[in-house]
């Protein structure tokens, strides 16, 4: 029971990332019954999609936790590859490498003010071995779809075509790991006030109180 309801909040939390981002918005193209999923033939993870694109996995409650997040990450990267290479630029301060000059004012503030590589890798190694493997299993789902991406290039999404053109460059995303999730949950948690500058926090606790 407890695994289970850590994993929920596993769950929820790297959901919770894309939810503030839109990312778990589904195109209508990809509504409908169908499958994907690891093969692994002793835990079977499945994710599977209804009339209305909306996901969900599938599995015995002896599947590694590796697995189940692996299942997601692949869901979401075959969903909104872009927007999440967006988002990672944002939250590692790599906007201006691709958007230009206009960017560089949210690339510095994130550089001086955020968390170094070393500090996220030390972070992540405080953590349990069950998130460790969330994380991992995550990040390993992202990059089986930037794999596929890669051998054909027609599932490229047409936003990294245009601006590779523009820059001329062969603009395809780099492989992610546990540091580029960390990085934009760092900026998911600051955009909500992370260090509690302004009053929201209180406000929310004085207003739960009275609920």
């Amino acid at each position: 029971m407890i695994q289970k309801k850590k994993l929920l909040m596993i769950a929820l939390f790297m959901a919770l990332i894309f939810i503030g981002t839109g990312l778990l918005t589904v195109p209508t193209a990809l509504a409908g019954n169908w499958a994907l999923g690891i093969k692994n033939k002793l835990n079977p993870i499945v994710t599977t999609r209804d009339d209305k694109g909306v996901w969900f996995i599938k599995g015995d409650d002896s599947a590694p936790i590796f697995d189940v997040f692996e299942a997601m990450g692949y869901a979401v990267a075959t969903d909104r590859l872009w927007q999440a290479e967006k988002y990672r630029r944002m939250g590692r301060g790599r906007l201006a490498e691709v958007f230009g000059p206009d960017q560089l004012a949210s690339d510095i503030q994130v550089r001086t003010t955020g968390y170094s590589d070393q500090e996220y890798t030390d972070g992540f190694n405080a953590l349990d071995q069950e998130s460790k493997d969330a994380l991992l299993g995550y990040c390993a789902g992202f990059n089986r779809r930037i794999n596929e991406v890669k051998k054909d290039r027609t599932q490229l999404p047409f936003e990294f075509q245009a601006v590779g053109a523009s820059l001329g460059i062969d603009f395809v995303p780099e492989d992610w790991t546990y540091i580029d999730i960390l990085a934009w949950a760092t900026n998911m948690l600051r955009f909500f006030d992370g260090e509690a500058t302004e009053r929201g926090q209180i406000d929310n606790m004085a207003l739960y109180q009275k609920l």
